[in-house]
């Protein structure tokens, strides 16, 4: 039907002239003087016609896994913390559009077949309509499940969704699902638009859209449980030296992937260090949010390594994200081991933007305290 487009806007070749001696040269004439290509300007509304627009970081674009991880991560963060627009502009085209169905009030038969309006947003739209809420109350969203079909340079998405105030709470305030294109642009992805509806109780999401299983027994937090011994080693902020900590575990597996590690440190005589933390992995999404019992921030890190997960052993994972340490902008790199009998969690970080190699910054080293049933 718009094929006719393909050739208006360069898809295909167009015809040169140049190449058609019964148009450009008749037989017996003079050769014409031969002159400089001319730079082909960009036509309007192409991408490269907007010169200013934000850079991404590579590895928030080159692959569609890491593009819908950059997306939701973006958005996410606690109370009073300000996100980075810019980023979010980087993963779109210019002239993406942002568009949430909304229901009309009022109208006839509104649970079972309620009238309905869409509203679109450009990126700047978005922004000035959900910037305020989110850093006022916080705002965590992570993607349950990812549909992917792609035909060539075309790539459509749904993307169920959760979205929680902080992101230790148990349950999240809304569902639904996004429905998200993108466009391959040689070794990078961008986002054409977001179009979303959320779950109600009457339209409820279809199992077909949600992770096979809610089994804590099922998925890859399963192997993360029971007692576990051994130390927490980390590098002192001020002298730079190893300190070592005797260091008892327990792991608690919850539903859609949530893991909760109850640590209790041995810091010297009579003192008795405990801290908890919450780990939810994402299979379909390929991410894993790091949050602590005693704070409502969280840290999102995409992941790989999922494919080796089992319910007794899940090789390696790789988590990658940003952080902050002693108040500056850091890259995160945390590789988690789980075995049989084994439990590793190693923590190095680097200064953002320096591309000098990572350093180790915390680690633990951890061995069951019994046999796994």
């Amino acid at each position: 039907m718009l094929a006719w487009l393909v050739w208006l806007t360069g898809g295909a070749q167009r015809p040169d002239l140049a190449q058609q001696p019964g148009l450009a040269q008749q037989p017996g004439s003079a050769t014409p003087p031969q002159r400089a290509p001319e730079a082909q300007k960009p036509l309007a509304g192409e991408i490269t016609s907007h010169s200013g627009w934000p850079q991404p970081q590579t590895a928030d674009v080159d692959s569609i896994d890491h593009i819908l991880a950059a997306l939701y991560d973006v958005i996410s963060g606690p109370a009073h913390q300000p996100r980075d627009w810019n980023r979010m502009r980087s993963l779109f085209v210019p002239g993406a559009r942002l568009i949430p169905v909304r229901i009309v009030p009022g109208t006839p038969e509104l649970k079972t077949s309620p009238a309905t309006d869409v509203v679109f947003l450009s990126i700047d739209d978005y922004i000035a309509r959900a910037s305020g809420r989110m850093e006022a109350e916080g705002f965590f969203e992570r993607a349950l499940h990812n549909e992917v079909a792609q035909f060539g340079n075309i790539v459509s998405v749904f993307s169920t969704y959760e979205s929680r105030h902080g992101a230790a709470d148990a349950k999240p305030f809304l569902r639904g699902i996004n429905s998200i294109q993108l466009l391959k642009d040689g070794g990078r992805y961008w986002i054409v638009d977001v179009f979303w509806d959320a779950e109600r109780p009457e339209m409820m999401i279809p199992p077909r859209y949600l992770p096979q299983s809610n089994d804590p027994d099922a998925g890859p937090g399963a192997g993360f449980r029971g007692e576990w011994t051994g130390q927490l080693e980390y590098r002192d902020y001020s002298t730079d030296e190893r300190v070592f900590l005797p260091t008892w575990l327990t792991m608690e597996p919850g539903a859609g992937g949530r893991v909760r590690l109850k640590f209790v440190y041995d810091d010297g005589p009579a003192k008795v260090v405990r801290e908890e933390l919450l780990l939810t992995l994402d299979a379909a999404g390929k991410t894993a949010t790091v949050s602590s019992g005693a704070s409502a921030a969280a840290e999102v890190y995409s992941v790989s390594g999922f494919e080796h997960c089992g319910t007794l052993g899940c090789g390696m994972l790789t988590l990658t994200g940003k952080g902050m340490e002693n108040d500056k902008p850091v890259d995160v790199k945390i590789e988690v081991t789980l075995g049989r009998n084994l439990f590793t969690w190693v923590k190095s970080t680097r200064a953002t933007g320096t591309g000098d190699a990572f350093r180790f910054r915390d680690g633990y080293r951890m061995t069951r305290a019994a046999p796994p049933a």
